[in-house]
């Protein structure tokens, strides 16, 4: 049995796909590199659209790609898949089974719950339909199904994942886990935080316009400013930090905790993006302890469980409860949150959390196979 994890490249050039979108590129990066640490090997595949592309053709692509897996290898891709069209991801999936390979899907994302991750009523049909007719979930339908495995964020994501399957009458494997905080690869060389350097936010101003309603004591740190941010963090205790390589993210981070919010208004989380939160674990969650910083989360968020148990920042309802909370917290607080935090900062430098779960779910894979024979 051998052990492979699937990469895509987009260029003749040495890049790494997805680089320039935000933390997505590093995000992949990483999972591949920790899969690497406990000796998977790498498949590599060039991604690219042609819907017309001719059976023989696209069989003989998947040989060539695939052409080394045998029986009851393991075989994990991170979904979801590029835009590549649904009949490549189908004759993929095929040809991975043909081998009587096992195929796992690392959830990286569900991009239809990004725009709306609420599920209808299953006693109002239309509403279940008119969900059911949306691409995005017609794909998480049809091809998560078909994992003998599947990592997830969360139990939350997990769950609400099942769910969804269920409305269109389908049943998601059992060999189901989730990693929780991830991990975020770095040599992390800092000295020692404080408590009173302010808040950090990753992620471009002009998005996250509910920084701005904050009180002007509230010191914040901006990291990835765009041009258009001068203007809103004028009369505002905004430092604007310009947008940087995402590698070099986590020596740069300056202030005492990492906020993780989104939201369209403040106070409340509102919107699909705040609500996806409640399933997702956002990236820079896992890049703000790996750089020994607490971090700030919603309450209904799925890493608030985590941020709790493990003592390792502020929970929060609604961002006017922000001030009194970190207004409460004094020196020797703060000094046993930091303590707690690196504690945890080197199992997420490691990935340990991820490589926990693939071991779970091959665990639960394999299990299955042997109970079979």
């Amino acid at each position: 049995m051998a052990n492979y994890i699937l990469h895509f490249n987009a260029s003749n050039e040495p890049f790494y796909p997805f680089w320039d979108m935000g933390a997505a590129g590093k995000c992949h990066l990483d999972r591949e590199t920790f899969l690497r640490e406990i000796g998977f090997r790498q498949i590599d595949a060039f991604f690219y659209r042609w819907d017309g592309e001719p059976k023989d053709a696209l069989n003989a692509r998947l040989d060539g790609i695939l052409g080394g897996l045998q029986r009851n290898d393991c075989l994990i891709v991170q979904w979801p898949f590029p835009d590549m069209g649904s009949h490549w991801i189908q004759t993929f999936i095929n040809r991975v089974h043909d081998f009587n390979t096992k195929l796992i899907f690392l959830i990286d994302d569900i991009s239809s719950w990004q725009l709306q991750g609420a599920l209808p009523n299953p006693n109002n049909p239309a509403e279940v339909v008119k969900k059911l007719k949306d691409p995005n979930v017609t794909s998480e339908i049809t091809f998560l199904k078909q994992a003998d495995g599947i990592i997830a964020h969360s139990k939350q994501m997990a769950d609400h994942l099942r769910e969804e399957l269920a409305l269109a009458g389908q049943k998601m494997t059992t060999n189901v886990t989730w990693f929780g905080p991830g991990g975020h690869k770095t040599r992390y060389f800092q000295g020692r935080r404080h408590f009173d350097q302010g808040i950090d936010y990753a992620g471009a101003l002009y998005k996250a316009v509910f920084l701005l309603q904050l009180p002007d004591t509230l010191k914040l740190n901006v990291y990835g400013a765009r041009p258009k941010d001068e203007k809103l963090a004028e009369n505002q205790n905004i430092s604007l930090h310009p947008l940087v390589d995402p590698e070099a993210m986590p020596q740069l981070l300056k202030g005492s905790y990492g906020l993780v919010w989104d939201s369209e208004q403040y106070p409340e989380v509102v919107g699909s993006l705040g609500e996806y939160e409640q399933y997702n674990t956002p990236a820079k969650f896992a890049m703000y302890l790996a750089a020994d910083e607490p971090v700030i989360v919603w309450s209904k968020a799925s890493t608030a469980k985590f941020v709790k148990e493990n003592g390792i920042g502020i929970v929060i309802d609604s961002l006017d409860q922000l001030p009194q909370k970190v207004g409460a917290i004094d020196q020797a607080a703060y000094n046993r949150m930091l303590d707690n935090v690196q504690r945890i900062s080197p199992l997420i430098r490691d990935g340990f959390f991820l490589k926990e779960a693939v071991f779970n779910v091959m665990r639960m894979v394999y299990d299955k196979a042997n109970d079979v024979k």
